[in-house]
C-alpha cells in the first residue's frame, strides 16, 4: 500500500484542531449528536474502523465509553500520531492499528484483519468529502464489515439552506452556490491553505453509492436549524436561544425532506 500525498493543511491543522473545537458551540452540538448516534449504532465491545481519524476524539470516546476497539485510517501522519496517542490514553488495548491511506483504499485492510472482521465503521464530520467518489469506499467497507454490521457516516451535505441564506444576505453569491457544482478547493482549518479538494454529497448520493451492499436505516440533518461551525460567533451571541431550540432541532432533523437540508447529513446503514 503506497502512502498518499497529504495536503499540507491537514498536517498543519493537527496541532490546532482540538483547540479550534474547544468553545465552538455548533461543533459541540454536532459532536453530542454523533456520540448519541454511536450509542444507538454500536454495541459495547464492537470492533470498528474509523475513516478519517482526525485527532482521535471520536475513537477515544468509543474506546473509553463503549469499550470498543478501533482501527484508525487517515491520510495525514500528524493526525494519525495524535489519534493513536489519544486512543491509547483512553485505553491501551483499544487501538487495533493505525493506517495511513485514503478512505477509498480501506478495502486493502482485508490483508491485515481478514474479511468481515469488523462489526461496523464510522466517519465523522466530513473526511469522506475528500473522496471524488464514494463507491470505492462502499466496496472496501463491504469487504471488512460483517453481515448486519453498521455504518455511521456524517458527510458535508450539498444542500444547506442556512449557509445559502447567510452568504446571500451578504452578497457573496459564489459562496452561496459553492456546494452545487464540482469540487472546490477548501482549507483544512480557518485561514489555512486552500489545498483540500472537496466534493459535496447529498443523502441520495450516499444511499446510491452504498446500495449494492448496505441498506439505509436512518438519515438526519446535522445540524438543521443551527448554523455551520464556522458561524460559531453567531451561536455564541444567541447561545440561550440556540440551546432552547436544541430539542426541536433534534426532532425536526429526522423528518422527511428536512433531513436532507443540513450542513452535514448523518446516515446509518446496515450491511446486508
Amino acid at each position: 500500500m503506497n502512502a498518499p500525498a497529504t495536503p499540507a493543511g491537514f498536517d498543519a491543522a493537527a496541532a490546532r484542531y482540538d483547540e479550534d473545537e474547544e468553545g465552538n458551540l455548533p461543533l459541540a452540538h454536532m459532536r453530542r449528536r454523533i456520540h448519541d448516534a454511536f450509542r444507538e449504532a454500536f454495541s459495547a465491545g464492537s470492533r470498528l474502523v474509523e475513516l478519517g481519524s482526525g485527532t482521535g476524539t471520536d475513537a477515544a470516546f468509543l474506546v473509553s465509553q463503549r469499550m470498543c476497539r478501533v482501527a484508525l485510517v487517515d491520510v495525514a501522519p500528524n493526525l494519525l500520531e495524535r489519534a493513536q496517542a489519544k486512543v491509547r490514553a483512553a485505553r491501551e488495548d483499544g487501538l487495533l492499528g493505525a493506517h495511513r491511506m485514503p478512505a477509498r483504499d480501506v478495502g486493502d485492510l482485508v490483508e491485515v484483519y481478514g474479511p468481515a472482521s469488523f462489526d461496523g465503521a464510522y466517519s465523522s464530520l466530513g473526511p469522506l468529502n475528500c473522496e471524488p467518489s464514494l463507491e470505492p469506499v462502499a466496496r472496501g467497507l463491504a469487504k471488512l464489515v460483517r453481515p448486519q454490521g453498521t455504518l455511521l457516516l456524517s458527510i458535508i451535505n450539498r444542500w444547506c439552506p442556512v449557509e445559502v441564506a447567510w452568504f446571500a444576505i451578504h452578497g457573496e453569491w459564489s459562496e452561496a452556490a459553492r456546494r452545487w457544482g464540482g469540487p472546490v478547493q477548501a482549507a483544512a482549518y480557518p485561514g489555512g491553505p486552500k489545498d483540500v479538494a472537496t466534493w459535496y454529497y447529498a443523502r441520495r448520493d450516499i444511499e446510491r453509492a452504498f446500495a449494492p451492499a448496505f441498506t439505509l436505516e436512518q438519515a438526519e440533518a446535522l445540524p438543521l436549524l443551527w448554523p455551520p461551525p464556522y458561524l460559531d460567533f453567531v451561536v455564541a451571541r444567541f447561545a440561550r436561544g440556540f440551546r432552547a431550540i436544541e430539542p426541536l432541532e433534534r426532532w425536526a432533523s429526522r423528518l422527511p425532506w428536512l433531513r436532507d437540508l443540513g450542513d452535514h447529513v448523518m446516515v446509518r446503514l446496515r450491511r446486508r
